[in-house]
């Protein structure tokens, strides 16, 4: 076991060296030959499902000494929306749930196939492009904002087109 030991001690000393730290017994506070750093990482998994790692830490020798740790990015969420054509009405109405931001910084933008929505609060970003099945006209939209649901709607241009085929349940 000490030889284990032993070769564990002078791996850490060729590293050591390699950084240009002395790599000889702590002396006590301010010895100059005595560095300290952080370092680590975490990891997340992002809104699309994919792992994030994050770095963090006060450098190594050679690099800043500064505190670097890298701050996460606002989260963005692709809020729940709910799309509803009334052929008889002509009406088309985007429901999109957005809780816990201001109206004022909800922003629509609205063309004759899709609806995008993006609002922030705080560390929440939401995002989100709502294909419509049907063409509409943007000029004719009219928002409101109330607990949390944005409520859009628009004039229909053209009816609802029924793409695909029936398909029976056995």
């Amino acid at each position: 076991m000490s030889r284990i030991n032993d070769d564990l001690d002078r791996f850490i000393e060729r590293i050591f060296r390699q950084w240009g730290i002395n790599p000889g017994i702590n002396t006590g506070e301010g010895d100059p030959s005595v560095r300290t750093w952080t370092y680590g990482y975490s990891m997340t998994m992002g809104p699309d499902g994919k792992p994030v790692v994050r770095e963090w830490g006060t450098g190594l020798p050679g690099q800043e000494a500064q505190l670097s740790i890298t701050q996460p990015e606002p989260l963005t969420v692709e809020p729940i929306t709910q799309v509803d054509c009334d052929a008889a009405q002509m009406k088309a109405r985007v429901l999109v749930e957005i809780p816990g931001v201001t109206r004022e910084s909800i922003k629509v933008n609205a063309t004759e196939t899709t609806v995008r929505v993006t609002a922030s609060h705080g560390e929440k970003n939401y995002d989100v492009e709502v294909p419509l099945n049907a063409k509409v006209d943007p000029n004719s939209a009219k928002a409101t904002y109330n607990n949390g649901v944005l409520d859009l709607s628009l004039d229909l241009v053209e009816a609802p087109r029924k793409d695909g085929v029936d398909v029976q349940v056995n």
